[in-house]
Order: C-alpha cells, then structure tokens, then sequence
C-alpha cells in the first residue's frame, strides 16, 4: 500500500473514531437497549435468589439507572489464611506425631553382653597332600597364593596347621585360639 493512501486511510479512521466518541457522550442516559438488558439481569437473580431463599445470599437494590453496584464487586475478607498471598509460609514438613510413651518397668534389665567374637571363616580351599613316612605336606590355597605347609608350621601369624587326617584339616586361629575344621575328602 502507498504510503500516503495508508496515512489518509489512518486519518480517516481516527476522525471516525473521534466522531462516534464525541456522539456517545451525548446521548441522555435513558432506558436504552444496554439498560433494558441489565435491568432484565437483574431482575432474573433477585427472583432466583428468592426462590432458593438462601440466607446467605442478600438481594441488595438495583443500582440508579446509569450508576455502578459498586458493592456488587467488593468481596468480603476472607477468615482462610492461606487467601492471603502476603503472609509468611512455612515449608518445613511438619513433625512426627509423637506416640503415647510405653510404660517401662520400673527396673530395666541391663542390655545383654555382646557375643563373644568368633574367627573368620576359613580363606584356604585344598589342594592336596603329600605322606611320606610319618611326615605330611598340605598343599593349600589362600587367594592367588599357593602354600606347601606342615603340621606345626604357621601361616601369615594367623592360622597354624594342627592335624592333617583322611578326611579333615585342622587349624587354630591364633588371636582368639579357636579351632576350625577344613574338610578335604578321602582321596
């Protein structure tokens, strides 16, 4: 569009404006279509409110002709605190509800002493033996390691090597002096 038809066509559309504003604000406040309308709104709610007679509702008078229900668009305070967008919030989870203590004897048994300790349990697995004469070598396992031990002898300053039989090794734990059982099978 040209620039000089699209300022008249502009100009003219204000002037129209203007005009129509102008003759607005001259016409007498009267019963017109608008009024006719409101006044029919009007009485349709006063009749509904008296048919359900709801106490809580209250008719209040028809605003003067041309005038607004200003009390139509107060609303009442509200007693809900949370209605209020200014007041201070707490948003920490509230506490536990604390359950009724239980009744405890008057006099409490004292707790009971911690088991004894116990050896772990044993870290070989079997690999073999050897008897010559009166003398016996264990081949055993002990993680990545490969141990050739007799009885007597000590492993690690932990585990000594008892009694070597047919189906059983014996060792002794020695920080607590206990003896544990590996079974081997008879071979």
């Amino acid at each position: 569009m040209n620039p000089k038809l699209r300022a008249t066509a502009l100009l003219v559309a204000l002037g129209t404006t203007l005009a129509a504003v102008y003759w607005a604000s001259g016409l007498e406040t009267g019963e017109g279509p608008v009024e006719a309308v409101v006044q029919a709104q009007h009485v349709a709610q006063t009749s509904r409110a008296a048919a359900n007679e709801r106490p809580e509702q209250t008719v209040r008078p028809a605003p003067a002709r041309g005038g607004l229900d200003l009390q139509r668009l107060s609303r009442s305070p509200s007693a809900d605190p949370s209605a209020d967008p200014f007041t201070m919030r707490d948003f920490r989870p509230r506490p536990p509800v604390m359950k009724r203590p239980i009744a405890k004897p008057a006099a409490e048994l004292p707790p009971p002493p911690p088991p004894p300790p116990q050896a772990p349990p044993l870290p070989f697995s079997y690999l073999g033996k050897v008897a010559e004469g009166s003398d016996t070598t264990v081949f055993l396992a002990m993680g990545d390691r490969n141990l050739v031990v007799k009885p007597g002898e000590v492993i690690d300053n932990s585990y000594r090597l008892e009694e070597v039989s047919d189906t059983a090794i014996v060792l002794t734990y020695l920080p607590l002096t206990v003896k544990q059982t590996l079974p081997i099978g008879a071979k």
